[in-house]
């Protein structure tokens, strides 16, 4: 059977603990590495501007390495990072970024390749194959 790929974007905020640059740079690798040893092909990675070292808009308590009791961190080091994952394999990623300790926070996103056409809507508990009616139930007359 063949896998099916899909593009994804993930956003990941690296401790400030990482105070150096070999030290995001090795937090960054680690994160790459996870997805190429799962079958994924990395097509970008940015950390650069609007990226990198930023304060949040809101403090976020998490568990420094090494520590049992949770940290209030004010600021991180962001990175945006695309790359094509077999959707299998999108749990264990997760997975190995939650028990990632230089990751504070992550988001995964499914992106849309260009040109695709948007989904039909359907209502919730509606059947596809299910007809519509006309203004207020009403059938049309036929004439003749």
């Amino acid at each position: 059977m063949r896998e099916r790929r899909r593009d994804y974007e993930l956003l990941f905020i690296i401790s400030p603990l990482r105070t150096g640059e070999e030290e995001i740079r090795n937090a960054i690798e680690r994160v790459s590495q996870v997805i190429t040893n799962l079958g994924g092909m990395i097509t970008g990675t940015n950390h650069t501007t609007p990226w990198g070292r930023r304060k949040f808009a809101y403090p976020i308590r998490a568990y420094a390495e090494g520590e049992a009791s949770r940290r209030v961190f004010t600021e991180g080091y962001y990175v945006l990072m695309h790359f094509q994952l077999a959707v299998e394999r999108v749990a264990e990623l997760e997975r190995a970024l939650k028990l990632n300790d230089s990751v504070l926070r992550y988001m995964l996103t499914l992106v849309e390749t260009r040109g695709a056409a948007p989904a039909a809507a359907v209502p919730i508990g509606a059947d596809e194959d299910e007809e519509e009616l006309t203004d207020e139930g009403e059938e049309e007359e036929d004439e003749g």
